[in-house]
């Protein structure tokens, strides 16, 4: 099945979720890492008690409005990630994404 590239929230709700992503972006995440094109990685604080719950309210959100996303959390025994992917027709809300990110 072929999901389209594009987004299901009206003008204002697509400020707002921009306005979260930043601020998630200023209090969770500690590195960003574009590992390709299509594919940004988002080290999460961890010192913070609620980057993950946080984070996983945030992407299943997004996963309603932009179906396109893919979202997926990498634990490692020293960090863990947010991985975000888009298929190649979706690269450039990526780059759009990674630039407000940071």
């Amino acid at each position: 099945m072929k999901v389209p590239i594009a987004c299901t929230l009206n003008t204002a709700d697509r400020l707002d979720r921009g306005d979260e992503w930043r601020a998630f972006d200023r209090e969770v995440v500690v590195e960003h890492d574009l590992v390709a094109r299509q594919r940004l990685r988002l080290r999460l604080d961890p010192g913070l008690d609620d980057a993950v719950p946080r984070t996983i309210d945030l992407a299943r959100r997004e996963k309603r409005c932009c179906a396109f996303f893919e979202f997926s959390l990498v634990i490692l025994a020293d960090a863990i990630w947010l991985e975000i992917a888009v298929p190649r027709l979706a690269a450039e809300v990526l780059d759009e994404f990674a630039a407000a990110a940071g």
